[in-house]
């Protein structure tokens, strides 16, 4: 398969239109805006983000009185400014921009977000892990890993790796050496690896019933 033509996709997310002036100013944010081909907007966000994306979404041309036949028409923008902050319907508005030589259109549209635990793929997950034992850590313990090493280059990661075996090896000693005396050798302790193992043999036992 050819990818003659690769596009590359930019995520760009803030709280508010005004954090991007403080970034990079108004002619900045206005270029940066200008760019983006689609933008989501969240309801509830600020009055000025409000305006700007009321302002983007164009005017629309309505009947003044739709009882009356003679009554003037009027405009009015697509979206007001509470329309923006409040979605009518959705949790949010999208913008998209679509742009060719000879052809050029704005979608604007409200969505409704879907949440994790609604997605198909995030249902197995969660169903599968329902049966999963949790991993209990022992608590009450403080470690002071300050002082380990003299330096913060004294381990690099360029470095061979058994020498970061042997630095990781020495700072477990330290912390079961610290776990031995803060709890006057009540609490036993156990690796990383050793837990790990612990916890893959306690899953594959099959489940006894009282």
């Amino acid at each position: 398969m050819r990818h003659d033509n690769l596009v590359k996709l930019i995520l760009i997310g803030a709280q508010t239109k005004g954090q991007f002036h403080m970034i990079y100013g108004a002619e900045g944010t206005q270029a940066l805006f200008t760019g983006l081909a689609t933008q989501v907007v969240y309801g509830g966000c600020d009055a000025d983000t409000a305006e700007f994306y009321s302002k983007a979404s164009g005017t629309a041309t309505t009947d003044a009185n739709q009882d009356d036949p003679n009554s003037h028409l009027r405009q009015r923008p697509l979206l007001t400014v509470d329309e923006v902050i409040t979605p009518q319907v959705g949790n949010c508005t999208i913008f998209a921009r679509y742009v060719e030589a000879g052809f050029a259109t704005q979608v604007v549209l409200n969505a409704r977000l879907t949440r994790f635990y609604e997605r198909i793929d995030w249902k197995r997950r969660l169903l599968a892990s329902q049966s999963a034992q949790p991993l209990l850590l022992e608590r009450g313990l403080s470690m002071n890993l300050i002082g380990q090493f003299e330096t913060p280059e004294a381990v690099s990661a360029a470095e061979p790796k058994p020498i970061l075996d042997r630095a990781a090896a020495a700072v477990m000693a330290r912390i079961a050496e610290d776990a031995r005396l803060q709890s006057a050798g009540k609490v036993k302790f156990a690796s990383l690896d050793v837990m790990r193992g612990n916890h893959t043999e306690s899953v594959a036992l099959p489940e006894v019933k009282p």
